[in-house]
């Protein structure tokens, strides 16, 4: 595409904007001055350089625009959707020669911040790296002799290139760019003539994701806790027995059970209540997500692993449970997963196949619907992928029934570690007691039954010695009130 530069005075701006999710077009405007258009371009017939070949390739073109000097300009436009595109595309504007030379994209995402780059080298090699048979076939001679016929040189060619990333820039270089004015993004511009030195081109920048750090600042403050609160039984265990000699107060006869709220329907008691707050209606209903909410527990060997082996992935069980494991704790996106796991395609279409795998529990929405009616709040502690939760609950309208959620990938810590019951603490700032946590992991139940919090075990079979002194939520069916009783 270059190769129409290489006559009299053109000016060339290759603008590169970089979107957050690593999309971004390529933008290539050319100026020629008056002596050059009428060399190359023939606005008002068929004679000159025609750019049928840029739309099939899938660029847009802006119609020329004639100044009053005579100039016309000229722009093509190209976006990528990846950042391997982007290489695709950087290449494409070089044509057969090497103007722009190994540009790469980069995009990492860590916990709260995504990290961009772009590297390359603009090498300028003069008009006569840009000799092309097929342009000079189309007009009858060569570059090089229309260029000679102007007096022009490889510095009557200037190209700019700007680059532009979301976020702000890394770390100041000091390679040949100018910084300009951007109010939310890094830009960095370079310019060059055709008969300059190779400029390297490096631009780095990172945004701060503000979500994630707020959920980071509340795990850390809950794993700190969650410490304090270990320490304290431990001391309680070393404490000299000083009132061994005490005689001990003979128990009160325990009062007769209550009758539990309807909303307590359906719990088994797998051991004793010994006071009366743990037979009181909970404050809070956390309920876990895969094997809870949604149908299958075991959603990675089930679902998962099947659904990228129906893609065409050869990657190893152990590798797609070992990134399954990062995207839930937020290191990584769905995209990135995908592209990890060997799965190719778009990934919003590959979230949407893959999401479409999940079933809500029978009789859970109405569920919902019951506490909700009893004023009793319902929580969500799962751990996934942020994106995936948030797809996954507007897909299945449950936004309206299910607040707070306490996504994994969203706090940077998973179950059954009790930093994240902490963060479900704080953000219904509820205590431990007056949250009932519902879970089809026992190990997850332990930790949080460990913090105070009640637990319940989703177990439609199971029984009470497997229970490990949890209550059993066999089902989530709801006896409407207005139903009359059999007689």
């Amino acid at each position: 595409m270059l190769l129409i530069l290489s006559a009299c005075k053109t000016d060339v701006d290759v603008e590169v904007e970089v979107e957050e999710d690593g999309s971004g077009q390529v933008a290539v405007t050319v100026t020629f001055d008056r002596e050059a258009a009428d060399a190359l371009l023939d606005l008002d017939g068929d004679e000159g350089l025609r750019l049928d070949d840029l739309f099939q390739a899938g660029w847009e073109i802006v119609p020329p625009e004639v100044a009053d000097d005579g100039s016309v300009r000229t722009t093509a436009i190209k976006r990528f959707g990846t950042t391997e595109q982007f290489t695709e595309v950087m290449e494409e504007i070089s044509g057969e020669g090497s103007l722009f030379q190994d540009f790469v994209l980069t995009r990492q995402k860590d916990f709260a911040t995504v990290d961009y780059g772009v590297t390359g080298t603009i090498s300028p090699q003069g008009l006569e790296a840009f000799a092309d048979p097929a342009i000079e076939a189309v007009l009858g001679r060569t570059l090089l002799d229309i260029a000679s016929e102007a007096e022009a040189t490889g510095e009557d060619v200037t190209v700019a290139l700007a680059v532009r990333l979301p976020g702000t820039v890394a770390e100041e270089q000091s390679n040949g760019q100018t910084d300009l004015a951007a109010e939310d993004d890094a830009v960095r511009r370079w310019e060059v003539t055709l008969n300059d030195a190779p400029s390297e081109i490096v631009i780095e920048s990172a945004t701060n994701e503000v979500e994630p750090l707020v959920w980071r600042g509340v795990a850390v403050v809950a794993a700190i806790l969650a410490v304090l609160v270990a320490f304290g039984h431990l001391l309680r265990l070393l404490r000299p027995e000083r009132r061994r000699g005490r005689a001990k107060p003979k128990p009160k006869a325990k009062p007769k059970a209550k009758p539990r709220p309807d909303v307590d329907a359906g719990f088994d008691d797998a051991e004793p209540i010994d006071d009366d707050s743990a037979l009181d209606t909970p404050t809070v209903v956390a309920l876990d997500g895969m094997g809870v909410l949604y149908r299958e527990g075991d959603d990675i060997n089930r679902i998962l692993v099947p659904f990228v082996r129906e893609r065409g992935s050869e990657v190893t069980h152990d590798e797609i449970v070992a990134k399954a494991r990062l995207i839930s704790l937020g290191r990584i996106t769905p995209s990135e997963f995908w592209r990890a796991v060997g799965v190719e395609g778009d990934p919003n279409e590959i979230d949407d196949d893959y999401l479409s795998r999940f079933q809500l529990n029978p009789g859970v929405v109405k569920f919902l619907r019951s506490l909700r009616d009893r004023g009793v709040r319902v929580a969500c502690v799962t751990n996934d992928s942020t994106a995936w939760a948030n797809k996954l609950r507007v897909r299945h309208s449950l936004d309206g029934l299910i607040d707070p959620w306490v996504v994994s990938g969203a706090v940077g810590v998973r179950k059954p570690d009790q930093p994240i019951y902490e963060v479900l603490r704080r953000v219904t700032n509820e205590a431990p007691s007056s949250i009932m946590v519902v879970d089809d992991n026992i190990e997850n139940l332990d930790s949080a039954k460990a913090l105070g919090f009640r637990t319940a075990w989703f177990s439609p079979e199971g029984s009470t010695e497997e229970a490990g002194g949890h209550a059993i939520l066999r089902s989530f069916e709801v006896v409407d009130e207005e139903e009359p009783a059999e007689a």
